[in-house]
């Protein structure tokens, strides 16, 4: 976003008095910008907006231009308006202004927007005008290398220290002594592994590199072992299963079901106390599969629940505590797969509670899974 670029918004709020061949070029080439363009009153009317406009916010040109910047700048307060007007206004060295901030788009999504905008002054009428970009992917992307590092750090850490110590004391300690680092070692080796098989397995599940492959599967047996797999590995926590008693057998992706409950219970456990239950219930109605993972931990902000699915994304309220962001992505790619529905109901201090529906249709019991 350079002078230039402004120039050429400037020049398109001139087109009163040109030729009609002239307006339609202007406009077609602020149009071809791949930033958002637009142009705002003094009250933060929109005045004029190009298609780049259109296709972030997601509203139509004729929409937009009976609207005003509060309704989609969630951010945004008269006061900090009319204090970046009179700056744009008065001051006699700086015309033009940069900041972030959040918007909304018809369909409800927040995205992270930065703003450049500058003051316009023609035929005595007063105006700004803007170009808009979407930072969010990036954004995004910049915290979850953020966070990758510092996860893959605190691993690398103990194994770092450990191998350091077992190196200086291994020919005088006893096995007593040299078991616990060793087992350090292998719990931050299983820890790094883990990460990066999330990173790959998103990579795949976005790449659509992953085959939908539907199986006949006993539901309720895939259930119990899989909680049993889990009791195994947390013993601060009461795994609750409980099956409405009309699931059968039917055709399902095990590979792909085994990771979606695996993540959905992970985080259960994760963001619940201890001592605290944790309930799967499984039905089937209607043609569909429906999974349902309950807890009563810390619950989800409002704030994030629209953007609990976005990779990478972590919630405002669970920054102590050691994750990626990447297991609901996962877990949502998954979903999607199989043609499916996720839902999610929480308050903050009470807890949880995950919905997944998958079709499936029902076949005759055959005595096997595969």
């Amino acid at each position: 976003m350079n002078s230039g670029d402004y120039t050429l918004v400037q020049s398109n709020s001139q087109l009163a008095q040109q030729p009609d061949v002239e307006l339609t070029f202007a406009d077609f080439l602020i149009n071809q910008a791949v930033d958002s363009a637009f142009c705002l009153e003094e009250n933060a009317r929109f005045i004029y907006v190009n298609d780049a406009t259109c296709q972030m916010t997601k509203y139509s040109r004729e929409e937009l231009l009976s609207m005003t910047l509060a309704d989609i700048d969630i951010d945004f307060s008269l006061q900090d308006w009319s204090e970046k007007w009179r700056v744009l206004v008065t001051s006699k060295t700086r015309n033009s202004l940069t900041f972030k901030s959040r918007c909304r788009t018809k369909g409800g999504r927040i995205f992270l927007v930065e703003i450049a905008i500058t003051y316009v002054k023609d035929q005595g009428r007063e105006f700004s005008c803007a170009f808009a970009r979407d930072k969010s992917d990036s954004e995004l992307r910049a915290n979850f290398v953020s966070t990758v590092c510092h996860q893959f750090r605190t691993p690398l850490n103990i194994v770092s220290f450990s191998n350091s110590l077992l190196k200086r004391h291994i020919d005088e300690w006893t096995e007593d002594k040299i078991k616990p680092l060793l087992d350090h070692i292998q719990t931050a080796v299983e820890q790094l592994s883990q990460m990066l098989d999330d990173i790959l397995f998103l990579a795949k599940a976005e790449a659509i590199k992953l085959n939908f492959e539907p199986k006949p599967l006993d539901l309720v047996q895939f259930c119990d072992d899989l909680l049993a797999q889990m009791r195994m590995s947390t013993s601060h926590n009461f795994i609750k299963f409980v099956n409405l008693g009309n699931c059968l057998i039917a055709s399902i992706d095990k590979k792909l079901l085994e990771p979606i409950l695996n993540n959905l219970l992970d985080n259960a456990i994760k963001y619940s106390p201890l001592g605290s239950v944790i309930e799967l219930k499984l039905a089937c109605e209607d043609g569909k599969i429906i999974f349902q993972v309950k807890d009563t931990g810390i619950g989800i902000p409002p704030v994030d629940q629209q953007r609990l699915f976005e990779p990478f994304y972590r919630g405002s309220n669970i920054a102590h505590i050691p994750g990626t962001g990447l297991g609901l992505s996962i877990v949502k790619n998954l979903v999607d797969l199989h043609g499916g529905q996720i839902m999610v109901v929480s308050e903050v201090g009470v807890g949880t509670t995950f919905t997944v529906m998958l079709p499936s249709v029902k076949l005759p019991f055959t005595g096997s899974e595969t």
